[in-house]
């Protein structure tokens, strides 16, 4: 009955996974820390009459009263938390930027570090199953999902994985169906990954229509799936009117009946199948919208909460089927959970460091708690705060995190003037390294991230016209994506020389120059829009191993077909290894 939200740090450090037992660090206070920080909540999990709160930003666990809402206490426990569930009388978090699982033991409200394991691409999301005898943990940058066996009493079993590999970066994670299905989302894009988890084995990939799948759940009769996300219409172009009726972005809270969802077809299980039958809820009216629908939690009762993240406020309903209705809560809900008997439901409030409490049958907050003393936020942090919040745009529709999910891309379409036409759709680009590659815009056309954030808001978002200190915040935000998405080892040093040396004879270097594998000027490349425009700014080639289709209009389905459309003649004319060892260079870069 928890959800959380994920921010993934593309600078994390990325270890060879390695399992080992220690003790992890921790320092444990006799009562709330009183010196200010940022906190930062992303997860919650009611343990008994505690809630316990997952803190990313200062890598600490609070311990929260229920019976006197009031934080008991908080112990320091890693780096940079990602996730955290609890297995009875044991917590497990994982610690993204150290790289860890972490088993902790829950002994008179205290927390004792028992058990870690190494694992690579900063994991993030966790899930337990409902018997608490496994539980998964999300890779994302390593398109790993990898499964661990508890005891027992609900611990860690330090040797006892097993690594799935997915086509995708999965994000959100659900035990389902009696533990005999785990439902894994795509982190960016619609797609859904279904994997027997006592097997340990991929079972099928589905799609939905849609993109940042950001809460799943099973409902609470157990029947079918509940996934929060976005849906983006390519071709809407961006004017007030269409962003006003809801036309660009939609948000959306979906039913699948897991019959349907897990219906056998023919073909290879990483071929992708289209789930074709599902009930929607649209979130948002015009002038009432709510951008960036998330976390979700159910009970058995059918009671629902949804994290509306981006306008701060979350969606209730007591019962499946009835109209969900809205209260305000605090700054950029991302995490919920639901108390004994569904009577109350605790929400994390990212940007507030705080835990809002509903009561549920009232459908209103009774009390908010304070983590603690908060600090002076600097200019990037502000501009974190920005980049979340879909009150920047038209009536709160969408954020720019909507289309650049935790500064990567969902990889669709959109009509939003970046070419300076309508009816030209182009792909949205990862934000990933951004600070590094100017000039922005297809046709290279701002010179500054500055220019480039203050037309995004003004006729992507239809924003207001945005005043200075919000630009420069946004700007010193955008600046910290320095570095491309880490990329998986894709072939040994030979081949990769090989690939490289295949890349300098074609003279691709004119255009992507190294390091930033990009240059500053517009090139005809003869693959025309809808206009006719064929000049394009080359976009960066560093981390394309993380896109999901290549080109301006997403046409190329894989990196070998962008390629033959780009340098048919040159493709063409190269043998069979020169272009395997020049894709697995492209690939590595």
């Amino acid at each position: 009955m928890k959800a959380t939200a994920h921010f993934f740090s593309s600078a994390s450090v990325l270890l060879a996974a390695a399992v080992f037992t220690m003790p992890c660090p921790s320092n444990a206070e006799d009562g709330p820390r009183k010196e200010p920080s940022l906190r930062r909540p992303i997860a919650l999990a009611v343990c008994g009459g505690l809630l316990v709160c997952a803190n990313r930003d200062s890598g600490s666990i609070s311990l929260i009263d229920l019976d006197r809402l009031e934080v008991s206490s908080e112990q320091k426990i890693g780096l940079r938390l990602g996730d955290l569930e609890s297995s009875g009388a044991n917590v497990l978090v994982t610690d993204s930027a150290a790289g860890r699982l972490l088993c902790l033991s829950l002994k008179d409200e205290k927390l004792v570090p028992t058990v870690s394991i190494a694992l690579g691409g900063s994991p993030q999301d966790l899930a337990i199953s409902a018997s608490k005898k496994k539980c998964a943990v999300a890779s994302p940058w390593r398109r790993q999902v990898t499964i661990a066996d508890l005891t027992s009493e609900g611990r860690l079993m330090s040797r006892q994985t097993k690594v799935i590999e997915l086509p995708f970066s999965p994000g959100r994670q659900v035990f389902c169906r009696e533990d005999t299905l785990l439902v894994v989302a795509d982190a960016f894009g619609g797609r859904l990954a279904l994997i027997d988890p006592q097997a340990a084995r991929l079972r099928g990939i589905r799609r939905v229509e849609g993109h940042g799948i950001r809460g799943l759940a099973p409902s609470g009769d157990g029947k079918s799936l509940l996934l929060s996300h976005q849906r983006i219409e390519s071709r809407a172009p961006t004017t007030r009117n269409r962003v006003f009726w809801g036309q660009v972005i939609s948000n959306i809270f979906r039913s699948i009946s897991f019959e349907h969802l897990l219906e056998e077809s023919a073909g290879s299980l990483e071929e992708t199948r289209a789930v074709a039958h599902w009930s929607l809820y649209p979130f948002g009216t015009p002038g009432k919208a709510a951008g960036d629908p998330g976390a979700v939690a159910v009970g058995p009762r059918g009671t629902t909460l949804v994290a509306l993240g981006g306008v701060d406020r979350i969606a209730l309903r007591s019962r499946p089927g009835q109209v969900f209705e809205e209260l305000e809560v605090g700054d950029r809900p991302v995490a919920v959970a639901l108390g004994p008997m569904e009577r109350y439901g605790y929400v994390a409030n990212f940007f507030g460091d705080s835990i809002s409490v509903v009561d549920i049958a009232a459908a209103e907050v009774v009390r908010t708690i304070s983590l603690g003393p908060g600090r002076k936020l600097t200019p990037a942090e502000r501009g974190e705060k920005l980049f979340f919040d879909a009150k920047l745009s038209l009536d709160g529709w969408y954020s720019c995190h909507s289309c650049h999910l935790d500064g990567h891309t969902h990889g669709e379409l959109n009509d939003n003037l970046g070419d300076e036409t309508y009816g030209t759709p182009k792909r949205v680009p990862t934000l990933l390294g951004t600070s590094n590659t100017g000039p922005w815009g297809w046709l290279g056309n701002r010179t500054t991230l500055w220019e480039q954030v203050e037309k995004s808001i003004e006729t992507t978002m239809r924003g207001k016209k945005p005043e200075a200190k919000v630009v420069e915040a946004l700007v010193a935000y955008l600046e910290l994506f320095d570095a491309s998405p880490p990329v998986i080892p894709t072939g040994n040093k030979a081949a990769l020389g090989r690939g490289q040396a295949v890349f300098e004879r074609l003279k691709c270097g004119k255009c992507h120059r190294p390091p930033t594998y990009t240059s500053v000027g517009t090139y005809d490349v003869g693959l025309k829009d809808e206009t006719g425009q064929g000049s394009y700014n080359p976009p960066s080639l560093n981390g394309l191993q993380h896109r999901g289709r290549f080109l301006h209009d997403n046409s190329a389905a894989t990196l070998s077909r962008a390629l033959e459309l780009h340098r048919p003649a040159a493709m063409k004319n190269l043998r069979g290894a020169e272009r395997a060892d020049l894709l697995k260079f492209l690939l590595s870069i």
